[in-house]
């Protein structure tokens, strides 16, 4: 039997529409960053590139809204 696995700190993004994380994974900058999609609407980011994926939501039109 696997022992669960607790990650503190671990950033993620999630998004109101499904559709919405589907086109980030279809971008090809944007996708380096997605680590592994928990859910339909929810991702894990790479550490250390939540500032350089917030920079390509930006470009691509989108305003995000960070929480800590």
């Amino acid at each position: 039997m696997t022992q669960p696995i607790l990650h503190d700190n671990l950033p993620l993004i999630e998004v109101a529409d499904r559709l919405l994380l589907d086109d980030l994974y279809a971008d090809p900058q944007a996708s380096l960053y997605l680590l592994a999609r928990l859910s339909d609407t929810v991702a894990v980011v790479a550490p250390g590139q939540v500032d350089v994926l917030q920079a390509r939501l930006l470009k691509l039109g989108h305003t995000p809204k960070m929480l800590e």
